[in-house]
């Protein structure tokens, strides 16, 4: 079960970073500045959906797969990200400053993913040698 649950970690991770962009792709293609229609709601859905599955997955393989503490600690700053993410499209109203660090937080969800990723990878290859 530990080291299924390590590869499903590490699979999940290069995942999320592989939805981050395509989330940034359907952003892209939604503004109307790029040709798009507006409509962002491929984006918002996946965004909603997937890409909140597999941030809750990263975080639940590493704490099911028993990994290095510094490795569920990045787990659950990502997941504490992701919830940040899809909060700040809600802020526009409100506060447009704090709205407009949805593209910048989605930069360092990717590098925290990849991140996560090459050190899961180096973790279930170094367990696997043993």
């Amino acid at each position: 079960m530990t080291r299924s649950s390590r590869w499903v970690h590490a699979g999940a991770a290069w995942l999320f970073a592989l939805g981050v962009l395509v989330q940034g792709y359907l952003a892209g293609q939604a503004l109307p500045e790029l040709g798009g229609g507006g409509d962002f709601e491929a984006h918002r859905s996946i965004g909603f959906t997937v890409m909140g599955v597999l941030a809750l997955v990263v975080l639940v393989a590493a704490l099911v797969g028993r990994l290095p503490r510094v490795q569920v600690g990045l787990s659950v700053v990502l997941f504490a990200l992701y919830v940040v993410q899809t909060s700040l499209p809600g802020l526009a109203g409100s506060s447009p400053a704090l709205a407009a660090l949805h593209p910048a937080n989605a930069m360092l969800l990717l590098g925290l993913a990849i991140a996560i990723g090459l050190r899961a990878r180096r973790i279930v290859a170094t367990a696997g040698a043993e």
